[in-house]
């Protein structure tokens, strides 16, 4: 057993042995002129691990009080930011960069969130926040694994946050890879969606992977082009590119028993199949896979233009256009308000509404003190990527737990309510003039129920003199506009289909037979898919399907750690593979049919399965397929290594 090659960042992190900040603009008053832009809460994390005093916690500990996030403990602030600046100058400073003690560091993080950070968090915490590879932070005991037979050989179909994450991870591990992509470059969903106002919805410095924590993030929620720049860079400085074929779809991935080994089949950009083997398949195609064109009467007919966002041409002008905008879901919440001061008129056509987030701030620009303390103050990063995962993941868990005593409508649960209250509070005040537009806008099924949408000015769009919010059903689209079920003809110029993502069938487009010749379309069928833990089937040895069955964590942020998890899991697989000296590892079909029962179970017990909701997280019969019933935390802790009892080695 040997240890890993070391990984080796493209973002390069500030650590204790980078101090004193030396250089022009290294002198104290500068760094202090910088700091006064950065968190000081955050500043109150970096100041204590450099020096290990805890007393900074007890003095400080204001700062970190919800109740002053507004008005104040500006006293406390100043004085963190003057003993920082003195640390981070000082030539005689040399801060310990000894493992920090587990609790040591427990008690930093429920200090910094006002609340109790559980001993449970910790290990993930470490790794997901980047401590475990930085001078000073808590040892997280790294895996021991075999180094990988030089010939064999591991097929990644999709180059986007997880292919590029399982690229990445696979060579540091040793090993021969191949990406397949059908786009020309890297990127995924954040190449192909250019649709205006795209962006994440997640928190920037949390959406990205843990061991390439960067400071370049102009805004806390960035547009697509900057995670699409994060991406790229991530894959040329880790040279995925070389390893990697574009404009080439997979059409069949064939196990064949005699040689224990996959058969590729693809088709490239001069229109020819070829055939390659590889030992292991990784799926790594996205939860999206493609556009969902509504089936609406006359639509062939319309005279105007017609876009999907999912397929956004950017050569189409709005300016002074008529634009009928259809559904209400993610893109549709930030490809409005990015047009509605082109356009003559804006007439949204809604379905079904969804909860809205509120927006903490209007300018959500991150300070140029704070991406200083990022890139120059150790540890400012990490602890910022802690508090945007803390508030914004299993924190919400709570909330999508059903209480079966709960009985008052709209909620499943006490925490449920109190975020429906919370989400009206925010509603009635954004359209505190328009009654009319409150009543539209306000969906009927508890919080979290959908995927729950950040607000990019959406209420205060639908605000405006030249927008319209619809309700009634869309009964034709004519050649001139679209003519709803009360007789109403709204005419139209152009017509944008916000109609969301094929989910269903997972892994369409690719004839994928495991052993005995089985189609995994047999054992699914078109919108019923099942795997243990979210990533295996039976029957199909060395397949792992990424973002598979039930692993999406729709209780909050998450997509980087799931793919960051399961590609661990897939490295731990394989390593229990040449551990034990065979071909093949699979999962034991009683192992899967345990697990599935008890994700079954669990959803009984989850908002998403609520008889009010429907969404894209079910299948046609209503059983939800898409989201993972645990806590990042729980879904983090099953996937440290595979239990060679519930795996069938050969």
């Amino acid at each position: 057993m040997t240890d890993s090659p070391r990984h080796t960042s493209v973002y390069r992190r500030p650590n204790p042995a980078d101090l004193p900040i030396a250089g022009p603009g290294g002198d104290t008053a500068s760094v202090r002129a910088h700091l006064a832009e950065a968190d000081p809460r955050t500043l109150l994390m970096s100041l204590t691990q450099l020096t290990r005093d805890a007393t900074h916690l007890e003095r400080f500990a204001v700062v970190c009080d919800p109740a002053n996030a507004e008005s104040g403990a500006e006293a406390e602030a100043d004085e963190i930011r003057d003993l920082l600046a003195d640390v981070l100058t000082d030539p005689s400073f040399a801060g310990d960069t000894a493992p920090i003690p587990t609790e040591f560091f427990q008690r930093l993080a429920s200090t910094y969130v006002h609340e109790t950070v559980d001993a449970e968090f910790v290990p993930l915490l470490l790794e997901q926040c980047g401590f475990d590879r930085l001078p000073g932070a808590p040892e997280l005991l790294r895996p021991e694994r075999p180094r990988p037979p030089e010939d064999f050989h591991v097929a990644v179909i999709g180059a986007g946050l997880s292919g590029i994450c399982a690229g990445i991870k696979l060579a540091e591990a040793g090993y021969s890879y191949r990406i397949y992509d059908r786009n020309k470059d890297v990127g995924g969903t954040w190449l192909t969606n250019i649709y205006p106002g795209v962006g994440v919805d997640t928190p920037s410095h949390f959406y990205s992977y843990s061991f390439e924590i960067t400071s370049d993030w102009p805004e806390f929620y960035s547009k697509g082009e900057y995670v699409l720049d994060y991406l790229r860079r991530c894959a040329d400085g880790h040279g995925l590119r070389d390893h990697t074929v574009f404009e080439t779809e997979v059409l069949a991935c064939e196990f064949d028993e005699t040689s224990a080994r996959w058969r590729v089949v693809s088709r490239g950009p001069d229109g020819g199949e070829q055939t390659e083997w590889a030992d292991a398949v990784v799926t790594a195609m996205g939860f999206f896979q493609g556009s969902v064109r509504p089936d609406i009467p006359g639509l062939a007919d319309f005279a105007g233009t017609t876009v999907h966002t999912a397929d956004w041409d950017p050569s189409i002008d709005l300016t002074g256009k008529r634009v009928a905008m259809v559904g209400t879901g993610a893109s549709a919440m930030q490809v409005g308000p990015a047009i509605v001061d082109d356009v003559a008129d804006l007439t949204v056509f809604q379905r079904t509404p969804s909860w809205v987030m509120p927006r903490r701030k209007d300018d959500l620009t991150v300070p140029a003190g704070a991406r200083w303390a990022m890139r120059h103050v150790p540890y400012y990063g990490e602890w910022f990527r802690f508090f945007t995962y803390w508030f914004a993941s299993d924190g919400n868990f709570v909330r999508v737990v059903v209480d079966p005593e709960w009985t008052a409508p709209g909620a499943v649960s006490e925490a449920s309510e109190k975020m429906r209250q919370w989400l009206l509070a925010y509603a009635r005040e954004e359209l505190a003039d328009r009654p009319d537009l409150f009543e539209k806008a306000i969906p009927s099924y508890p919080p979290f129920g959908k995927r729950i949408l950040r607000d990019s000015n959406w209420y205060r769009m639908l605000r405006r003199d030249h927008v319209a919010l619809v309700t009634s059903p869309i009964e034709r689209v004519t050649p001139t506009g679209v003519v709803t079920a009360d007789g109403v003809e709204t005419p139209a110029d152009v017509l944008i289909l916000a109609t969301g993502y094929k989910v269903l069938p997972m892994l369409d487009g690719i004839r994928i037979t495991g052993r005995g010749g089985t189609a995994l379309t047999d054992v699914w069928g078109d919108d019923d898919p099942r795997a243990h833990l979210g990533l295996t089937v039976p029957g199909f040895p060395n397949l792992f399907v990424l973002g598979g069955p039930n692993s999406a964590p729709n209780h909050g942020a998450g997509v980087n750690i799931t793919a960051e998890t399961q590609v661990h899991f897939v490295l731990a697989c394989l390593g229990l593979l040449h551990e034990s000296g065979v071909r093949t590892i699979e999962p034991r079909q009683d192992a899967h049919d345990a697990y599935n029962a008890e994700v079954e179970q669990a959803l009984e017990q989850r908002v998403w399965s609520h008889p009010s909701v429907r969404s894209y997280y079910q299948n046609s019969k209503g059983r939800v397929v898409v989201s993972n019933p645990w806590r990042l935390v729980d879904y983090w802790t099953m996937l440290r290594s595979p239990d060679p009892a519930d795996h069938i080695l050969d």
